[in-house]
């Protein structure tokens, strides 16, 4: 049984026709998440209700290695509705943790296959995010990246108290981050 996928998907996955629809979960920083799905219905799955709702648009592919790795995908989102910008496209949602699923549904009553019903296709989380504008469309494209951290990238981060206040607004310990200190002693004195 490969990645933990039940008898019932294994049998579904092993047949000559497949309904599949993604599941997205976006994390937003102090509120709800987002739920959303690419199938034409809504689709509740652990009293959770994943939306077809036309913002989510797609998901870039990712490869797979046995390498130690930073992957990165984008997700895109429709940014012609104005509440999706303004509710995800925030500094405070760099961090938050995003979730890709598939679902194998039933070709004849769409219900989810399987007893464990989702499988994680990958899990990150926002890096950064972009708004595409064109001629007669515009989108949000939100970087997420895997759990691994790239610790040779140049972040642009500033060590003050005002960008650090960015992340954790009543945090002071960066107060005095500016000015220098000459004799710091580290361990035994």
């Amino acid at each position: 049984m490969t990645r933990g996928l039940s008898t019932a998907q294994n049998t579904y996955l092993a047949g000559d026709s497949l309904v599949v629809a993604s599941l997205v979960e976006i994390g937003l920083y102090g509120t709800t998440n987002l739920y959303y799905t690419d199938s034409p219905f809504d689709i509740t799955i652990n009293s959770r209700t994943y939306d077809a709702q036309g913002v989510f648009l797609g998901v870039s592919e990712n490869q797979e290695t046995a390498d130690l790795q930073v992957t990165s995908i984008n997700l895109t989102l429709s940014a012609l509705d104005s509440n999706t910008v303004s509710t995800v496209a925030k500094s405070a949602n760099i961090n938050q943790t995003v979730t890709i699923e598939k679902v194998l549904l039933d070709p004849t009553t769409y219900a989810p296959i399987g007893t464990n019903e989702t499988i994680v296709i990958f899990k990150g989380k926002i890096v950064g995010y972009r708004i595409d504008n064109n001629n007669d469309t515009a989108t949000l494209v939100l970087e997420i990246n895997s759990q691994f951290t790239n610790f040779l990238k140049t972040v642009g981060r500033r060590t003050n108290l005002g960008n650090f206040q960015k992340e954790h607004p009543t945090d002071f310990s960066m107060e005095y981050s500016h000015e220098p200190t000459r004799d710091i002693k580290w361990g035994r004195v």
